[in-house]
């Protein structure tokens, strides 16, 4: 549904189409030896917005790679950084379905190897997207990317995802991340908390072996402590000795007592390492919420991602 009435005038039906079988029909009632001198004017008014259509395209496409630069990189923790690449067009937005991520093609030795990110930008910043990169020992495709400078390109299509989020799909979501897992979950989490109209409790469980591992801790901290129904909890396999957070591999217990129970209008998000989904799927089952899989549909009760 269409809810601007003005958005109908940038579409080919309304905006091009009836226009023009308009003004013929005008001129041919008129008079009709004026019609090769309309389809002239007609073929320069819809070149026109052939041009404009080409020039606001947007730049990540689903059927084709197109090359990104790369405009800035922070380093978040040890074995992780934050990358950002610029858009083609300085007033554009990334436009993909919340829960959705982008693929990345990047070269390593000579093979172009595939990737899936999840961006972890605002839907509402312009000219660029940021996705954050977990190094791994034996990564090649996170070693490729510690190794590039600003300038350099990189291969992007999407959006991909089986989850598309909608407002109020749920009146409390219990998500549980791990490590890098946190980025399809802060991207629900951003959009849910700077939405007005949704109002969903959102109660987070985020698990890492070390608290260095804790990806953008302060920007999840500042989130719960500014949005009133977002509460977050910590679990750490290895604690420092002055943590106060919980202790160890997510538990049946910590899902009991920080998620929401299961009920009709209750969901649970995981997205992890496939052995935390594994083990987070059979848990939440025995806490009375449907039975998940690891290859989840949008209306799951418990979906991964």
């Amino acid at each position: 549904m269409v809810e601007d009435k003005t958005e109908l005038l940038k579409t080919p039906l309304h905006g091009v189409y009836i226009p023009c079988a308009l003004i013929l029909f005008g001129v041919a009632i008129h008079d009709y030896h004026f019609i090769p001198h309309t389809l002239l004017v007609l073929g320069l008014f819809v070149g026109v917005r052939l041009l404009i259509a080409y020039n606001k395209r947007a730049s990540v496409q689903s059927d084709k790679w197109n090359d990104f630069e790369l405009i800035d990189k922070t380093v978040v923790s040890k074995n992780s950084a934050i990358y950002r690449f610029k858009l083609y067009r300085d007033e554009e937005i990334l436009d993909i379905p919340v829960g959705h991520h982008l693929a990345c093609q990047i070269n390593v030795d000579g093979k172009n190897e595939v990737r899936y990110y999840t961006p972890i930008s605002s839907q509402f910043d312009q000219g660029f997207f940021d996705i954050l990169v977990k190094s791994y020992k034996d990564g090649a495709v996170s070693k490729a990317f510690a190794s590039l400078n600003q300038g350099q390109t990189v291969k992007f299509k999407g959006p991909v995802g089986r989850m598309s989020y909608k407002n109020n799909m749920a009146s409390e979501i219990g998500m549980i991340a791990g490590g890098s897992g946190i980025t399809p979950i802060l991207q629900v989490l951003s959009y849910i908390t700077t939405t007005p109209e949704d109002t969903t409790r959102i109660n987070l469980l985020f698990a890492n072996e070390y608290e260095n591992d804790i990806l953008l801790r302060d920007e999840i901290d500042e989130l719960a402590r500014i949005y009133p129904f977002f509460d977050v909890h910590y679990t750490l396999t290895h604690p420092p000795e002055n943590w106060d957070g919980d202790v160890g591999y997510v538990t049946k217990e910590m899902i009991e007592k920080y998620l929401p129970p299961p009920t009709k209008t209750s969901k649970i998000f995981i997205s992890g390492p496939l052995e935390m989904k594994k083990l987070c799927l059979e848990l939440t089952e025995e806490l009375g919420f449907d039975k998940g899989k690891l290859n989840s549909d949008q209306n799951d009760q418990v979906f991964c991602f």
